[in-house]
């Protein structure tokens, strides 16, 4: 029997997630809302799989998904998103996560990239290979990170101290997506928060 522990903070998408898994043969499943108290929970429970929103907080998928990883490194670990999975892609290349699934994935999709990953098998999106490829192809003083426009802005303020609220309300946008931004960044710039992304930034020159 294989225990898998489902993360979000969202419950309707928490009971939502759970109800497709039910068909899964040999698992038994639970749900956790709160991301801080999955480590907590981990000394007391034994979970070989979680499944993980991206977009969380206190502590957001990435950061926790590294989290269970140092606690438990022979853990499965399977982020989903409602924004691009390619945005995450360096993530299985760098085999800190174990699968993608987009929030809009069928429930074939859904349970195919459970069992793969229980295989210690990927499934992979078909572009997946084209950013290998484009990566691998790269010379090295070409693989600087890009920033847009957006995201060095974001940056900038985040250097100023601002709040996630606050930025949101500077750019025009929700604090959800500057959390995913924000998400997005630490990704790019393989930090882990927000005062490394600023001392990253501020050593490339993107921000004063």
């Amino acid at each position: 029997m294989m225990n898998i522990l489902i993360i979000d903070d969202h419950p309707v998408v928490l009971d939502g997630t759970k109800t497709l898994l039910q068909d899964l043969a040999n698992v038994h499943i639970e749900t956790e809302q709160d991301s801080a108290a999955v480590l907590s929970r981990m000394d007391t429970d034994t979970f070989q799989l979680f499944l993980i929103d991206i977009n969380m907080k206190p502590i957001n998928g990435i950061q926790l998904s590294e989290m269970i990883k140092k606690k438990q490194p022979d853990a499965l670990i399977i982020l989903y998103t409602g924004y691009e999975l390619s945005d995450y892609y360096e993530l299985l290349i760098e085999k800190k996560i174990d699968g993608l699934l987009s929030k809009l994935a069928t429930k074939e999709q859904v349970i195919q990239t459970i069992q793969a990953a229980i295989r210690g098998e990927i499934l992979l999106a078909a572009d997946f290979l084209d950013f290998v490829q484009q990566r691998t192809n790269l010379p090295n003083v070409q693989q600087e990170v890009l920033l847009s426009d957006k995201e060095q802005e974001i940056l900038q303020l985040v250097a100023q101290g601002c709040t996630n609220k606050a930025i949101a309300s500077a750019i025009g946008v929700t604090q959800r997506t500057v959390e995913n931004y924000l998400s997005k960044l630490f990704v790019k710039l393989n930090v882990e928060s927000r005062a490394e992304a600023v001392i990253v930034a501020k050593e490339k020159a993107w921000i004063n």
